[in-house]
């Protein structure tokens, strides 16, 4: 080969052939030269490693690559602290990065480590015919390249898992231990998945590590093992490094059988969830053997670092191979057929009761006060004249059909909406009011022209809310607003001050407000009213390092050169209120439904945060939304103010451990409840989907006898009501109420939940969780007498479809090409009886605006429909004539008749009379006189009917 030839050959190919360990003198005839002379004109003859220019490259590689992860952290840590939260997002940082770096040296140590012996030791070991492949330069740095890939691999999996290391290092005691080992809960929920995480990590680590020993010792042997003369037991290097790598992997397998222990607690394999009579019994022997079995094989294998023996590791695995098929498969099968399932009940009695003291503990329903209802009464006048605030209160508006309503009435432009309509209560004119209210946010997606300017400094924030009441209907369907229009027109003793929403449910963008440019306010007729924002939210952009950084983040240029954007304007990111909260808490789960509070002038979201795990011992786990979970607690409320964005933690659950730990690692973030302002928290309530996983939870775990809960012979289930007459039914939602609780004279805020039992219609109990202090979150179940039959919502439902008169006006409505929307069917408590009230929409074909037609209500004997739930309550308690009543004191006549003291037509001008002040009476809701009036008409109208007869 000429001398210019070698010049083609490329300069670290050059270079790697050049350090090889080859026989130099052999493969050049004894001259000492190198296969290949050096390059020709130019090169300093260093490998390109060596070469500054090379590393300054690969520095600003690493610099491009890692800057937008440099200017999103400096972007960060200005939101942060513009909230105050610095310290917060500081721990939770430096966590996510010591865990990476640990995780990253530990991993790149094991790895690369045992490579490079493995390289060297196999180079030593390499016959001199083969060809030494792992001698050119290029394998070390393949073999550094891959390792340091896959220990960022596991640095990034590491470093995923920060939160089960902050509640670890953090951790507090639940002050209860499980029955079967004796560990205290935080061991399951705090300790047991690190241990079980490092024990999956090291050994997928030590597992990766062992197959590239392997392979880079086979790299140099690959002639000998395509003619299949490979023999690496031969290879003393190459077996004392496997069997060094192979030990500790099996002893990590060991250790997992030994963790596999304590997870027995989560078993399924009995009639309930936890360890069972099998597990206690079969499969934690069956474990104990397999880890000795496995440590056995782990010490063999130390024994083969010494000597080649791979008999014992043999006989270790095979003992263990027959311990898993014996003990832990055929023995549990059988202990469970022939000893267990004959006698179930009395085998799995103590597991049984563990089951279901620790399902109603993490799920809180041991602190459920259980109580009788009573005998139930006839539902009559008198019941309902001492209820008026409960009647005042009764939700007739749907929040499904409504939101149409707001929709369609008060949106007023294109670029508004409404998000899901919320239920609260406020004092007014000194009474406890129950309203439906939803805030007005922006949609920039449908203005009328969309420009940079628009879309960033000009429409910037929603406005003000609609609010109605429940109960009250217009002439012609519609809600009655207590505050509708632009600017807000409000009709109660209420004042907002900020009606503006920079911070909303539905505001996922991000805005430079305190701009040069005014910000749009609302519309008024033909103009629009404009406005400055004055308030704190927001990040300043005071320098021009900032603009650049949030030009970078935003991949916005016009940061930079909009001459509109100064040093007093601010930009507003993370405006989303659960994007927003979760940024700062991303290890609280929360509520689905946020809702707005009117508070001291201004507009403040309301939030609620769980606490969740599915780690609690011998608790039955169910499937939510949030995951499958076998522990939660309604742990925290935040406020995040709808003008500044500031977001406020407020501990409603001290006793929960886990918030507990949370606020050990940061001290600063939480503050008591006792500490929220007054006015906020009477707007506290607890929230619908804690409540159904607790009740869903209860239809079962109310049996606390052994047997009767074996057997399910007090099953409940969940009501069905009718809600589109073109689908199926579906289960009823908690709804909230204001009524006192029976033997209580006081109205509170109330979320309801009634029971059935299971496969049946009838009512069997019913739950309240209470909403107002002192008493919020208190849970009380009330149950009906059982030899009694109380409806069920879809029997009245049934009942309902059965009426004549009612069915015949939802036949008529359909062949008009109306849709009937049946609102959420109440069952309100009323002293010893129920009312049952369901709201009936109207919607045709050609408007998307339901109207709220009618009113149904029920007893337990009668159903009536008005057009006003007034109306409704008078028609089911009007009297039919085989109710009608003598009046009291009536002397009865020698035949048996009453003798009657008044002429026929004093009787009518009476009847009269009465008829008119009981219709007086019921317009303005004095329930006491229209049943006292209702009562001195039956009795004329009894005394008409005994003069006819006369």
């Amino acid at each position: 080969m000429s001398r210019d030839r070698f010049d083609d050959i490329p300069e670290a190919f050059r270079r790697a052939f050049e350090d090889a360990n080859w026989n130099k003198e052999e493969e050049n005839g004894g001259n000492g030269r190198p296969p290949f002379p050096p390059r020709r004109g130019g090169g300093n003859g260093r490998p390109f490693w060596q070469n500054r220019s090379f590393w300054i490259f690969t520095l600003i590689i690493l610099l491009f690559v890692s800057f937008s992860w440099m200017v999103n952290t400096y972007t960060e840590w200005l939101w942060f602290r513009q909230l105050r939260y610095q310290s917060v997002w500081l721990k939770q940082w430096l966590i996510q990065v010591i865990s990476f770096i640990i995780s990253f040296a530990l991993a790149a140590a094991i790895l690369l480590a045992n490579w490079h012996i493995a390289r060297r030791r196999a180079v030593g070991a390499t016959p001199s015919f083969n060809p030494n492949i792992l001698q050119f330069s290029g394998i070390k740095w393949l073999i550094n390249g891959a390792g340091l890939f896959l220990a960022f691999g596991f640095a990034g999996t590491g470093s995923a898992q920060w939160e089960l290391f902050l509640r670890y290092f953090y951790r507090v005691t639940f002050g209860v231990v499980d029955p079967i080992f004796g560990k205290d809960i935080s061991f399951y929920l705090f300790q047991l998945p690190v241990m079980d995480f490092l024990q999956g990590w090291l050994l997928s680590l030590f597992f990766v590590t062992l197959i590239g020993v392997i392979v880079i010792y086979a790299v140099n042997f690959l002639p000998d093992i395509q003619r299949g003369q490979w023999r690496p037991q031969n290879l003393p290097a190459l077996r004392q490094h496997v069997a060094l790598i192979a030990a500790v992997w099996l002893g990590l397998w060991a250790v997992g059988y030994g963790l596999d222990i304590y997870k027995l607690i989560y078993s399924s394999r009995g009639v309930v969830f936890g360890a069972s009579y099998t597990d206690m019994n079969a499969s934690i022997w069956a474990l104990r053997t397999q880890a000795l079995f496995m440590a056995l094989m782990a010490l063999a294998a130390v024994y083969n670092i010494f000597r080649a023996d791979l008999r014992p590791a043999a006989a270790m695995g095979a003992l263990w191979l027959v311990a898993s098929l014996l003990l832990g498969g055929l023995y549990p099968g059988l202990l469970q057929r022939y000893a267990v399932e004959p006698n179930e009940i009395e085998r799995e009695r103590p597991y049984i009761e563990y089951n279901i003291e620790y399902t109603r503990l993490a799920f809180g329903l041991d602190k459920v006060e259980t109580q009788p209802f009573g005998e139930i009464a006839a539902l009559d006048a008198q019941d309902l004249a001492e209820n008026e605030p409960v009647l005042q209160n009764i939700r007739l508006w749907d929040y499904r059909p409504l939101q149409a309503t707001y929709k369609q009435l008060q949106a007023l432009r294109t670029y508004y909406q409404f998000g899901e309509v919320d239920i609260d209560r406020y004092e007014i004119d000194g009474k406890q009011r129950q309203v439906m209210l939803a805030a007005r946010e922006l949609d920039k997606t449908n203005l009328p022209f969309t420009s940079w300017v628009n879309t960033n400094l000009e429409y910037t924030h929603g406005y003000g809310l609609v609010m109605n009441p429940v109960d009250k209907i217009t002439n012609d369907g519609q809600p009655e607003f207590f505050i509708k229009d632009l600017p807000p027109r409000i009709s109660i003793d209420m004042q907002i001050d900020r009606p503006e929403i920079y911070y909303g449910e539905m505001t996922n963008d991000q805005v430079f407000v305190s701009s040069g440019r005014e910000e749009f306010n609302y519309p008024r007729g033909n103009e629009n009213v404009y406005t400055s924002y004055v308030g704190e939210g927001g990040v300043p952009l005071d320098g021009f390092l900032k603009r650049l950084a949030f030009a970078i983040r935003l991949g916005d240029t016009n940061v930079l050169l909009s001459d509109e954007i100064d040093d007093g304007t601010r930009v507003q990111f993370h405006r989303q209120i659960v994007e927003r909260v979760k940024q700062v808490t991303p290890f609280l789960e929360l509520d689905g439904d946020p809702y707005i509070v009117v508070w001291n002038g201004r507009l403040v979201w309301m939030l609620d945060a769980y606490t969740m795990s599915s780690k609690f011992p011998y608790a039955t786990p169910v499937d939510t939304a949030y995951g499958r979970l076998n522990y939660i607690r309604n742990a925290a409320k935040i406020t995040v103010d709808a003008y500044d964005g500031n977001v406020t933690y407020y501990i409603a659950d001290e006793t929960d451990p886990i918030i507990q730990t949370y606020a050990r690692a940061f001290p600063t973030l939480f503050k008591p409840l006792s500490e929220m302002p007054e006015g906020l928290q009477s707007h506290v309530r607890y929230p619908e989907d804690m409540f159904i996983i607790q009740m869903h939870q209860y239809l079962r775990y109310h049996m606390q006898d052994v047997r009767v809960f074996y057997n399910q012979e007090d099953k409940w289930q969940i009501p069905l009501e009718v809600f589109d007459t073109a689908k199926d039914p579906q289960p009823i939602e908690p709804y909230y109420v204001t009524m006192p609780l029976p033997g209580s004279d006081t109205p509170e805020y109330l979320l309801i939940q009634p029971f059935n039992p299971a496969e049946k219609a009838n009512m069997i109990a019913w739950a309240a969780a209470r909403n107002d202090p002192p008493h919020y979150g208190d849970l009380v179940v009330y149950e009906l007498p059982k030899q009694e039959l109380i409806f069920g919502p879809i029997q009245v439902e049934g009942r309902i479809d059965q009426e004549p008169d009612i069915s015949q006006q939802f036949s008529l409505w359909d062949q008009r090409g109306s849709s009937i929307i049946r609102g959420n069917l109440l069952v309100i408590p009323i002293n010893q009886s129920f009312l049952y009230v369901e709201p009936i929409y109207l919607q045709s074909e050609t408007s998307a605006l339901p109207e709220l037609k009618r009113v149904i209500v029920a007893s337990d004997t009668r159903i009536a429909m008005d057009t006003t739930l007034d109306g409704a309550l008078a028609a089911l308690l009007d009297a039919s004539p085989s109710k009608i009543t003598v009046e009291e004191g009536a002397e009865p006549a020698a035949d048996g008749a009453v003798a009657v003291d008044a002429t026929l037509e004093e009787l009518i001008q009476s009847a009269n009379a009465h008829f008119e002040a009981a219709e007086a009476a019921q317009k303005a809701g004095d329930w006491a006189t229209y049943g006292e009036e209702l009562d001195a008409l039956q009795a004329d109208l009894g005394k008409l009917m005994i003069l006819s007869e006369q």
